[in-house]
């Protein structure tokens, strides 16, 4: 778990399958609303540890290129 006091960032990679990947760059530049495919998982990963673990997940903002899109728009037409 992370230590929220620390300020020294640390990573870790993952892997996911590459159909799951292009699936994922498919979404990103229909919508142009995450700046890259590192930034669209960790938002879902957010998403999912927040619903499996509410109020333990800190909110974190969502990063966009395209500030005048809104996060509604994008679920609109999904």
């Amino acid at each position: 778990m992370r230590d929220s006091r620390s300020k020294r960032v640390e990573w870790k990679t993952v892997s996911i399958p590459k159909g799951l990947a292009d699936d994922i760059q498919k979404v990103i530049d229909e919508y142009g609303y995450w700046p890259s495919m590192g930034a669209f998982i960790r938002e879902a990963a957010l998403e999912k540890l927040r619903r499996e673990l509410p109020g333990k997940v800190v909110p974190e903002p969502i990063l966009t290129l395209n500030p005048e899109k809104k996060k509604d728009e994008i679920e609109k037409r999904a």
